[in-house]
């Protein structure tokens, strides 16, 4: 199971004003989230591990945008005999119908072994007007953060900002 320190981690509450964290503990089987439409076959393997995470929900109001992601510890948790890290599908955003507005290029919220913290905000129409993450790295390279995504409504998707270090544009954009 997650450890503390993990969990503490993934959900810190770094807040900016307009802004409010995703913490995985919202994070749901996808039918238990609401999140109804057809995973893709590359998710599969990965069922029973797989959360859909509501983002931008309003109180009393319904998700118009969940992350998609498979949870890495449970699934290596029952798995003790794999060796190499899996080859687990990137993250999506995607909206009620399964449509992809944008993907990150790593696990929401662990990623062997770097956390992610994901903040969105404000709010524009009926999704989040940008989307941050932050990675906590333990490794020598240190802590970084993804390509800042906004949404574009005419679009209708998630466009990257930046190019960093570690990732581009490219790397945020749904392979629709």
């Amino acid at each position: 199971m997650w450890s503390a320190a993990l969990m503490g981690t993934a959900c810190a509450s770094h807040e900016t004003p307009s802004f409010k964290t995703l913490s995985p503990t919202q994070c749901a089987p996808p039918i238990q989230a609401g999140y109804h439409a057809t995973l893709a076959a590359d998710w599969n393997t990965y069922k029973p591990y797989v959360r859909a995470c509501p983002v931008g929900v309003s109180d009393g109001a319904s998700a118009k945008l969940w992350l998609l992601t498979v949870f890495a510890q449970p699934y290596l948790d029952d798995h003790p005999g794999q060796t190499n890290w899996p080859d687990f599908p990137r993250p999506l955003l995607v909206t009620a119908d399964g449509h992809c507005v944008a993907r990150l290029p790593e696990l929401f919220p662990f990623d062997e072994p770097r956390t992610l913290r994901l903040q969105y905000g404000p709010v524009v129409g009926d999704m989040p007007g940008e989307i941050r993450v932050h990675v906590s790295n333990p490794a020598a390279g240190g802590d970084y953060e993804l390509p800042v995504l906004r949404w574009n409504p005419t679009q209708h998707a998630y466009i990257a900002q930046n190019n960093t270090d570690e990732y581009t544009k490219e790397d945020m954009t749904c392979r629709n």
